[in-house]
């Protein structure tokens, strides 16, 4: 496992990942906060919920018609830590 800390919508989250995974942590913030300065810029919009909240959007939808990866890589402590980073950006969020 490694420790690594991600940058989304400006505030950092350190996170304990697989080796192996952590590229694909590293993208998946870059496109997280690609799209939220897009939609800042786009709509003017400060609030960083509702911004966030249009960016997951966003990309579930665009990522909707893509293929399930049901490859192992995803385990349950991979969904577990994902679930506690996104309860943690609600909790700051909630400011």
């Amino acid at each position: 496992m490694e420790t690594i800390r991600l940058s989304i919508a400006g505030r950092e989250y350190p996170l304990s990942a697989p080796a192996h995974e952590v590229e694909s942590l590293r993208q998946a913030a870059d496109a997280i906060n690609a799209q939220f300065d897009a939609f800042r810029q786009q709509f003017q919009v400060e609030d960083p919920v509702d911004l966030l909240a249009m960016t997951a959007l966003q990309l579930t939808a665009s990522g909707h018609d893509r293929k399930v990866d049901t490859s192992p890589t995803l385990t349950d402590e991979s969904l577990k830590q994902i679930e506690h980073l996104r309860q943690r950006i609600h909790k700051v969020l909630e400011i």
